[in-house]
């Protein structure tokens, strides 16, 4: 028996992930570190005998004791033979029955016990000390579980097929309603219902593009509701992952399509944009540049304005000290007529004196006066000598008033 192979109970049809076993007691831990060809491992082991009394090692006693009292009489050393037999007898016996109290419970698994079919309690891993009567009727696994939950066109608030593949993690935290409530395999059709149903309803509440971002949602809500809807079978949902969301191929590719054209179109009004405000940065330029060309002019024209009233500036103020000469000119000539008329005959006599030295000067005079004057002047430079003698009509040098050729004073 101890090289039987234990046998998995996978319910025939579609395929399970929740599987439970049946096999002896004492290789319940090796069935719960084995997977089956399908890559599953049970989560309930279902002894396969619920006896645990070795019959065959107490009926070889019982069968020892008894030859040996029966055939002890006819046999030579009868008490010799009958007191060996009935240890061995015994010994087995007593082996046999021994074993039928220890009950020994894999790691990571709990024991349901019974009586006459009645549970009464649930033991932990471990070995135990356990009359044969109570009877150990399921072993459940403790550890979590991971089960998936694929969900396949489900539709979304704006009636896009989506699908979604959740990695839902639970533990069976009573294996007394686990086992007398449900079987595996039909807790593995109704959890994978109860979840699917859930999902459906939370991708209803979503639009098309919220579903790429649906494993970055918080699903605590959604695990909540989980853990409430299987409470009743003694088990808590720990966690829930979405390992895959995503629309259907073609619905991606027109919404790549779809983002590709917004993006260009954002590059197109992007360019537009910017060719606008450089337009408007160059008329912007050209309105400064008229406003400064019209300053500079402006500055120019102010300048010249300063430069023209400098200069009529200059002018009044020359035709003010031209003025002022004059009118003092012309009040000393009030004063002093004869020394204007002196300066005068002055003035003409070195014109006279200049003209003399040159005989091949050409002279225009005014009068036959101007004539006599000259060649009275020249006399008068020639003599050299002499006194200088005014000629009628003309100022003493001397300052003495000049005599009239008439002879008046």
């Amino acid at each position: 028996m101890a090289n039987q192979q234990p046998t998995l109970l996978i319910p025939p049809g579609e395929y399970t992930q929740l599987i439970q076993a049946r096999v002896p007691l004492d290789q319940a831990a090796q069935v719960f570190a084995m997977r089956d060809a399908t890559g599953r491992i049970p989560i309930a082991v279902v002894p396969e005998h619920l006896n645990r009394t070795r019959n065959g090692m107490t009926t070889l006693g019982i069968i020892l004791v008894v030859a040996g009292m029966a055939a002890g009489p006819f046999l030579p050393n009868a008490g010799a033979i009958m007191s060996l037999a009935g240890t061995i007898g015994a010994f087995l016996i007593i082996l046999g029955l021994y074993r039928a109290f220890i009950v020994r419970i894999p790691e990571g698994a709990n024991g349901l016990l019974t009586v006459n079919g009645r549970y009464i309690r649930t033991v932990a891993s471990g070995t135990h000390l356990i009359a044969p009567w109570v009877i150990v009727t399921h072993l459940v696994t403790r550890r979590e579980i991971p089960f998936d939950v694929p969900v396949v066109e489900a539709l979304t608030q704006d009636s896009v097929r989506a699908s979604v593949d959740t990695l839902i993690t639970f533990s069976i935290t009573s294996p007394y309603h686990f086992v007398y409530n449900i079987s595996a395999d039909d807790f593995d059709q109704i959890f994978q219902a109860i979840c699917q149903d859930r999902l459906r309803a939370l991708i209803r509440k979503i639009t098309s593009d919220q579903v790429n971002e649906l494993d970055q949602q918080n699903l605590s809500a959604l695990q909540a509701e989980l853990s409430a809807a299987v409470e009743s079978y003694g088990v808590t949902v720990k966690k829930v992952t979405i390992t895959y969301a995503q629309p259907p191929a073609e619905f991606m590719r027109s919404q790549e399509a779809r983002q590709l054209a917004i993006i260009q179109q954002a590059e197109q009004t992007e360019l537009q944009a910017l060719a606008l405000h450089r337009q408007n940065d160059l008329a912007e330029l050209a309105r400064l540049e008229v406003i400064a060309r019209v300053d500079r002019e402006r500055e120019g024209r102010r300048e010249l304005e300063e430069q023209a009233a400098a200069k009529r500036r200059v002018v009044e103020l020359e035709a003010e000290a031209e003025a002022l000469r004059l009118a003092k000119l012309e009040e000393r000539l009030a004063q002093y007529p004869l020394a204007a008329q002196y300066e005068t005959e002055m003035a003409r006599l070195q014109v006279a004196r200049a003209l003399a030295g040159n005989t091949r000067a050409v002279l225009q005079f005014g009068s036959a006066n101007d004539i006599t004057r000259a060649f009275v002047m020249r006399d008068v430079f020639q003599e050299g000598s002499g006194p200088l003698v005014t000629p009628p009509g003309f100022p003493d040098p001397n300052g003495q008033p000049a005599e009239s050729p008439l002879g008046e004073s």
